[in-house]
């Protein structure tokens, strides 16, 4: 640009902590992790950071950075789908304690997307939240984890875990809940169980389908395993089912489904193929959330504590958040509800 002169007027641009990030080849949160909190990164980045500092002429505010290391009494929930019924009673309970100790929750809803994640990770590293509760396992364990294992930030998971990643978790254990399911239905008679999964990745899957495995292997059943993998969703619940009971050799005469909503839409699928639930197939699901007590007919499924997850969770933040012993684990208890889905196998 020229002035009345004509000569070139410059217009000062003053370096921001993307051009730090970008000159020491990291994300903006490992920058300000480098400045808030030195002793959390290694040597090698916080030369690297310090070096990107020097090149780019950035200064940081260092009242602004102090302002910012205030508390922000601002907690995040971080779900993978907030469409999932099952999640409200656990949000209602985290939000019960968290606003009687002067904090607000704010609700993050990944989509099942790694960089939705992080974006509420950045609220962390800029002091704008305190501390997160994870529903989700899924989201890149690189946000989290140091190289010694463990957590950056105050960090708690609810339901879900890391096998690699020492976070405190609250959860039920599901290898027993899904034996308990398993058992039942065997009681009834039932041989050819077949069961509907989360996702394969999804650790809490995993154990479900471990205690599935085994109970069938305890009865002499192991050859008789069945596995389809659904999402948790009434649309993955509806599509496998129809794909169970539609084949060719003989179809399951029970489905056990990680979640109430695939075993919904399991239900929808035997009423289209006019196979009557539960004189011709027993469905059992996961969770006992509100709409499996009012659909047709009415749904066996494991119950879990979700309004006291959400509390046990939140409180076991606030203990982080103060600096107090904190129990690593707990394991809270969940029980077989049963409903009308389920029957004796008519021989």
């Amino acid at each position: 640009m020229l002035n009345q002169q004509g000569s070139h007027q410059l217009s000062h641009v003053v370096p921001t902590i993307k051009d730090v990030a970008k000159a020491a080849g990291c994300s903006t949160a490992t920058v300000s992790r480098a400045l808030a909190a030195p002793e959390k990164v290694s040597d090698a980045t916080r030369e690297r950071v310090n070096q990107a500092i020097a090149q780019v002429g950035y200064a940081p505010n260092i009242a602004a950075r102090n302002l910012r290391r205030a508390e922000s009494k601002t907690i995040v929930a971080l779900l993978p789908d907030i469409s999932n019924p099952f999640f409200s009673e656990i949000i209602s309970g985290m939000e019960d304690v968290a606003h009687q100790a002067g904090y607000q929750l704010l609700i993050g809803d990944c989509e099942h997307d790694p960089a939705r994640a992080e974006s509420y990770f950045r609220l962390l590293s800029t002091n704008q939240a305190d501390g997160i509760v994870l529903l989700t396992s899924e989201i890149p364990k690189a946000l989290i984890k140091r190289a010694d294992g463990q957590a950056d930030f105050p960090l708690v998971m609810a339901c879900e875990f890391f096998s690699d990643i020492d976070l405190p978790v609250i959860a039920i254990d599901n290898h027993q809940a899904s034996c308990q399911a398993i058992d039942y239905l065997v009681s009834l008679g039932h041989q050819r169980i077949a069961t509907l999964s989360g996702p394969a990745n999804n650790p809490i899957c995993r154990e479900r389908l471990r205690g599935y495995q085994d109970t069938l292997s305890a009865h002499g059943l192991g050859d008789k395993a069945c596995v389809a993998e659904g999402d948790f969703s009434f649309r993955s619940g509806y599509q496998q089912g129809l794909m169970l009971l539609d084949s060719a050799s003989a179809p399951p005469t029970a489905i056990f489904c990680h979640s109430d909503e695939m075993a919904i839409g399991v239900l929808k699928a035997a009423r289209q193929l006019d196979i009557a639930v539960p004189e011709q197939l027993s469905v059992v699901g996961f969770d006992n959330i509100g709409l499996s007590e009012y659909c047709e007919p009415e749904l066996t499924t494991v119950s879990q504590p979700r309004n006291e997850i959400g509390q046990q969770a939140m409180q076991s933040l606030l203990h982080l958040l103060r600096g107090e012993r904190v129990i690593r684990r707990q394991t809270l208890s969940s029980h077989l509800i049963v409903r009308k889905s389920t029957g004796k196998v008519n021989v």
